[in-house]
C-alpha cells in the first residue's frame, strides 16, 4: 500500500496480532494432537508386536490388532477433513472479461490505478446482492501470493447507482490491499478442521463402533478409540472460541479500513448511500425469490431483478422513503428510529460491524471527494438484462427450483405479490402503527365516547407509533436483562443508556423498566381506547355494532391464543427425542413422558374444539383433524421401532395446530383493520 492511503489504525495492528497469535496456538496444538497420534501409533503397535511375541494365538491376535487400530482411528480421526472434497461450484456465476464488459473493468481499472493494488485474476457476476474478494484455493493462499477472485452481484448492481457501486467495489479493493487477509486463509483451514473432528463426526464414530462387530473384544477397543477421540476433540473445541472471537475482532476492523479506503479514492456520500440501502435491496430480492418458493412450483419469474425493483418500490412506499435520482434514499435514522433498544451489548462473534457505527466512521474519514454519478449500475453492464435471466435461470437451478410453472412478467407478479400479502398493504395504511401491535380492549361496550373529539392523524402519527416500538424496545431489554441475570459468567459488561455496567449489576435495572413498561402499556391502551371511539362516532348503527362484535372478538381470540400457543409449545418438547437417534431404552422412557403430556394437550384441543371463539373459524377438514387426534390412542413406538404412520400424523398435527392459530389470528385482527378503514371512507 502506498504512503498517501490511510494507514490501519491501532486497533486494527492490535487485533491481528491477536488473531495471529491465536490460530498459531490452534495450530501448535493440532500439531501436537497429530504428534501424539502417532506416539500412539507407535507405542500401541509396540505393544500389539510384544503381546503376539508371547504367544500367538486367537486372542493375542485380536487383542494385538485392537490395539493398534485405536491408534490408527485416532490419526485419522485427526486428518480425515483433508480428504473432504470441496462441495463449492461456480455453476451459477458468470465469468466476465475485458472484452465482454468493457465499461465495468475501466472502472475496476480505475480502482486498481487508486488503491495500487493487484488486478483481480478473475471477475465473476453473481446472483447475489453483495459483493466479494476471494481465493480460488484458500490452502495455497496461505502459502503462496495467490491472485484474488472479484465477484459482483447483479443484485447489487441492480440497485445502485455506478458511483455507488464504484464505492462499493473500492470497498472490495481496499481487502485486496489488506495482508491481513492470509490470516483468514489459516482461520479458514483451523475452522474446516474444528467442523470435521468437532461438529461432523458422529458418522465417524458410528463407523468405529459398527466396525468392531460383535466381537466384544474389539467393541472394547472401539470404546477406547472414541473415548480418546471425545478427549482430542474436547481440547480441539476449548480453543474454538478464542480462534473465532479474535478472528471475528479482526475482520471488524477489516472492514472498517476497507471502508476508510473506499471513503479515500470515492466519496462519503455515495458510499454511505448505497449501504444504507443494502437491507432494503436485499429483503426485496428474497421476499421476490420466496415468492417463486412458496408458489410451489406454480409460477416462475423471467427476470428476478425486475420484481426486486417492484418490491424494493412497494416497501420504499410502506416506509416513507423518497426516491432519489431513480433509487430510494434510506436516512441512517430509518435504520434506528423503531429500534428503541438502549442496551447494547457488542457481538463478539459478528465479523461485520453494525451500519450506525459504520457510516459514524465514513463521515469521519478522510476523502478525496469524487464526482458523483447518478446513472444506473446496469447501464455500464453490456447485455444488461439477458445478463440477469440467465443468472435469474441460474440462481433458480441453485435453489432447487424446477423449470416448470407459469413464467409470469413484472406486473403479474406485482399484482400476486399484493394479493398475497394485502393484511401487510393494510397494516401499513395507519403508519405502521399495527404492524407490531394488536389493540385489544377489555368491556369495550362501556367506552362508548363522549362528545370529544379526535383526529385520526394523532392517533396514528409517528409519536404513537413510536410508543409501540418504545414499548417492543423495553420488552426486549428486559429479556436481555433477564438473561445476564441467569448466566452472569456469559458477558462481563453491557451499556446501558451509554453508561458502562457490569453483567451482575443487570438485575437493578429491571424494576426501573418493569414501571416504564406499565406507563408504555398504559399510554398504548388509552390510544386503542381513543382509536375505537374515533371510529365508533364516525360509524352508522350497523357499523357501531360490528366494530363492538370485531373489538370483543378481537380480545377473546388473543386471550385464547396466548393459552393454545403455550400448550403447543409445552408438547412440542416432548416430542423432540424423535429428532435424534437414541438407545431403545431412552426412547421408552421418552415416550413415557410423551403419552402423560398428551393427555393434557388433547384436553386443551378440546376446549378449543367446544368452547373457544376458534371453534367457529374452523373448515370441516381442520375440525376432523383436531378431532381425529383428540381420539386417538397413539404410542409412536413398539417392538424397537418407531410407528411412522402415527409420528407423521403428529408432525402434520403440530404443523395444522400452529397454522390454525396464526392465521385466525390474523384474520380476526384484519378484519377489525379493514372495518376502521371502511369506515373512514365512508364518512
Amino acid at each position: 500500500m502506498t504512503n498517501n492511503l490511510p494507514k490501519i489504525s491501532t486497533a486494527y495492528q492490535s487485533k491481528l496480532i491477536s488473531a495471529i497469535v491465536s490460530v498459531s496456538a490452534f495450530f501448535v496444538i493440532y500439531l501436537l494432537l497429530i504428534l501424539a497420534s502417532l506416539l500412539m501409533i507407535f507405542l500401541l503397535g509396540y505393544g500389539a508386536i510384544k503381546l503376539l511375541t508371547i504367544k500367538v494365538n486367537y486372542f493375542t491376535i485380536f487383542g494385538a490388532a485392537g490395539l493398534f487400530s485405536i491408534g490408527i482411528f485416532v490419526f485419522i480421526f485427526l486428518i480425515r477433513f483433508i480428504f473432504r472434497k470441496n462441495e463449492y461450484s461456480t455453476r451459477h456465476l458468470i465469468e466476465v472479461s475485458r472484452s465482454h464488459q468493457p465499461e465495468l473493468f475501466d472502472m475496476i481499472d480505475e480502482i486498481v490505478k487508486e488503491t495500487k493494488v493487484q488486478a483481480p485474476k478473475k471477475v465473476f457476476l453473481s446472483p447475489d446482492v453483495n459483493a466479494s474478494v476471494s481465493y480460488n484455493s484458500i490452502f495455497w493462499s496461505m502459502f503462496l501470493p495467490v491472485k484474488k477472485n472479484l465477484t459482483i452481484g447483479i443484485g447489487l448492481i441492480n440497485t445502485t447507482s455506478a458511483g455507488e457501486l464504484k464505492t462499493v467495489l473500492a470497498h472490495e479493493f481496499g481487502h485486496f490491499s489488506q495482508r491481513s487477509m492470509k490470516v483468514g486463509g489459516y482461520v479458514n483451514q483451523a475452522e474446516k478442521i474444528i467442523f470435521e473432528t468437532v461438529y461432523n463426526n458422529k458418522d465417524y464414530e458410528n463407523f468405529i463402533m459398527e466396525f468392531s462387530g460383535g466381537n466384544i473384544f474389539f467393541k472394547i477397543f472401539g470404546l477406547i478409540s472414541v473415548s480418546f477421540i471425545n478427549a482430542f476433540q474436547y481440547i480441539l473445541k476449548s480453543i474454538s472460541n478464542f480462534l473465532f472471537k479474535n478472528h471475528a475482532s479482526l475482520q471488524r476492523e477489516m472492514e472498517y479500513h476497507a471502508d476508510a479506503i473506499s471513503t479515500f479514492v470515492t466519496n462519503p456520500d455515495e458510499q454511505i448511500s448505497s449501504l444504507l440501502r443494502l437491507e432494503l435491496s436485499d429483503a426485496a430480492f428474497n421476499y421476490a425469490t420466496n415468492f417463486y418458493i412458496e408458489s410451489n412450483q406454480k409460477y416462475l419469474p423471467k427476470n428476478l431483478y425486475e420484481n426486486q425493483i417492484s418490491l424494493m418500490k412497494i416497501f420504499s412506499e410502506r416506509n416513507n422513503h423518497p426516491y432519489v435520482n431513480g433509487l430510494p434514499k434510506i436516512d441512517i435514522e430509518d435504520l434506528t428510529r423503531y429500534n428503541k433498544s438502549r442496551i447494547e451489548i457488542e457481538d463478539q462473534w459478528s465479523s461485520h460491524p453494525d451500519i450506525d457505527k459504520r457510516v459514524e466512521r465514513i463521515k469521519k474519514n478522510e476523502t478525496r471527494n469524487t464526482t458523483h454519478d447518478h446513472r444506473p449500475a446496469g447501464e455500464i453492464i453490456k447485455g444488461y438484462e439477458s445478463i440477469c435471466e440467465t443468472l435469474t435461470a441460474k440462481y433458480l437451478t441453485l435453489l432447487s427450483i424446477k423449470n416448470v410453472g407459469e413464467v409470469i412478467d413484472g406486473n403479474t407478479f406485482t399484482t400476486l405479490y399484493l394479493e398475497n400479502n394485502r393484511y401487510q398493504n393494510l397494516v401499513s395504511g395507519f403508519n405502521g402503527y399495527y404492524e407490531r401491535h394488536t389493540p385489544i380492549l377489555e368491556n369495550v361496550e362501556t367506552m362508548i365516547p363522549d362528545d370529544g373529539l379526535h383526529h385520526e392523524s394523532d392517533l396514528f402519527s409517528d409519536k404513537k407509533v413510536s410508543l409501540v416500538y418504545e414499548k417492543a424496545g423495553i420488552e426486549q431489554d428486559l429479556q436481555t436483562l433477564k438473561y445476564l441475570v441467569s448466566q452472569p459468567k456469559e458477558i462481563k459488561t453491557f451499556r446501558y443508556n451509554g453508561t458502562l455496567h457490569k453483567a451482575k449489576d443487570a438485575g437493578t435495572i429491571i424494576p426501573q423498566l418493569e414501571n416504564e413498561l406499565k406507563d408504555v402499556t398504559a399510554e398504548l391502551g388509552e390510544n386503542d381506547k381513543s382509536i375505537f371511539q374515533y371510529y365508533y362516532r364516525r360509524g352508522n348503527d350497523q357499523y357501531k355494532m360490528s366494530l363492538i362484535h370485531k373489538y370483543t372478538k378481537m380480545t377473546v381470540i388473543d386471550k385464547e391464543f396466548d393459552e393454545f400457543q403455550e400448550s403447543l409449545n409445552e408438547f412440542i418438547g416432548y416430542l423432540q427425542f424423535m429428532a435424534v437417534t437414541l438407545p431403545f431404552e431412552e426412547i421408552r422412557k421418552y415416550r413415557a413422558k410423551l403419552l402423560k403430556a398428551e393427555k393434557p394437550f388433547k384436553q386443551k384441543i378440546r376446549s378449543l374444539l367446544e368452547s373457544s371463539a376458534y371453534k367457529e373459524l374452523l373448515t370441516a377438514e381442520e375440525n376432523n383433524l383436531l378431532q381425529q387426534f383428540v381420539n386417538s390412542e397413539y404410542i409412536y413406538f413398539n417392538n424397537d421401532r418407531y410407528l411412522q404412520n402415527e409420528v407423521d400424523s403428529v408432525s402434520l398435527l403440530i404443523e395444522k395446530y400452529q397454522g390454525i392459530l396464526n392465521t385466525y389470528y390474523l384474520n380476526t385482527k384484519q378484519e377489525l383493520l379493514n372495518l376502521q378503514s371502511e369506515i373512514s371512507k365512508a364518512s
